[in-house]
């Protein structure tokens, strides 16, 4: 079995440090050993240093200097750091404004994103939407730098309001506010359907993933998956994600789409195993499918392949 942080030094290693981000914040929520939380947030701090997330770097230094406060690295990192804000106190002071108007668009364009959607104007919510992966690229980093945002009540707006109205807004502190997990589940969730209407389903496999990431109960958003892995063709990756998910699929996902993309994944891994039981998974899948439409002919074609009988379609 895998050990998290050795994983998350292995992506560091490699230069995949939004990957590394998720795995330590992952650290971050499911270990109570101090060790280990000093050392995941002292490799946050150290990562966002490397970005000149400066403010995001102390926070988590801080937190790591709380849990380990014996740490000679911790605290060189500390005293390097608050010697950087001394020695350019008027620079930092205009990049932390700088960088809280910048978090207060994000929060403008993604409220505004989810806003249009509402009403039925997804072409021009996409891009406003799939502009903030690039500056997030996945949630852990979105969920760190949105964070004590100051809003004063001249900067509060339509879109604010509309965030905050919802919960996914809360407030730390006088006029400090960050993004709650249940307003990037959304985002997420909303900016995969918009991927999947553009046929971009590659990016909306990650989508759904950074989704269920945040809320690992919302079991659909794998099944979701799927189905997006099966309409880009990566085959490999739906039939190990098929091997993780119960046969009964839950009630938000489309039961053609889901089956027809199960045989579809099947088959392929059929055609390099040769398997029997994998064969049978198709022919299953398949027969789920045309007893739920009639008219899938292309699912009935290959079942007519495996089967050998006449088109269910044309019966």
């Amino acid at each position: 079995m895998s050990d998290p942080i050795t994983d998350a030094q292995a992506l560091e290693i490699e230069g995949k440090l939004a990957e590394a981000i998720q795995v330590y914040d992952s650290i971050l929520n499911t270990t109570d050993d101090t060790s280990t939380l000093a050392f995941a947030n002292f490799r946050l701090g150290t990562i966002y240093r490397t970005w000149r997330e400066l403010f995001t770097a102390q926070r988590f230094f801080a937190k790591a200097h709380q849990l380990s406060p014996s740490d000679t690295e911790i605290r060189d990192a500390i005293e390097e750091l608050n010697q950087h804000f001394s020695e350019n106190r008027e620079s930092i002071a205009e990049e932390m404004s700088r960088k809280n108007s910048d978090q207060i668009v994000s929060l403008f364009r993604i409220a505004t994103g989810i806003k249009l959607i509402t009403m039925d104007k997804a072409v021009q919510a996409y891009p406003l939407l799939k502009s903030r992966t690039k500056i997030f690229p996945n949630a852990a980093v979105a969920k760190h730098l949105l964070t004590d945002i100051q809003i004063t009540e001249e900067e509060r707006n339509s879109a604010i309001d509309f965030l905050l109205e919802r919960d996914w807004l809360a407030s730390t502190g006088v006029s400090l506010y960050t993004i709650a997990e249940s307003g990037l589940s959304a985002f997420y969730i909303e900016l995969a359907q918009l991927h999947v209407a553009n046929a971009a389903h590659s990016e909306a496999v990650m989508c759904y993933e950074q989704a269920h990431w945040l809320d690992p109960s919302q079991h659909h958003l794998r099944y979701q998956q799927v189905i997006c892995h099966a309409e880009a063709e990566a085959w490999d990756a739906a039939v190990g994600m098929l091997a993780q998910l119960s046969t009964e699929i839950p009630e938000d996902v489309e039961p053609v789409a889901y089956h027809t993309a199960v045989a579809q994944s099947y088959h392929h891994a059929y055609q390099t195993t040769q398997d029997e039981n994998t064969k049978q998974k198709v022919i299953e899948a398949c027969e789920t499918v045309l007893h739920l439409d009639k008219k899938a002919r292309e699912v009935s074609k290959l079942l007519v392949s495996y089967q050998g009988k006449k088109s269910w379609w044309r019966r």
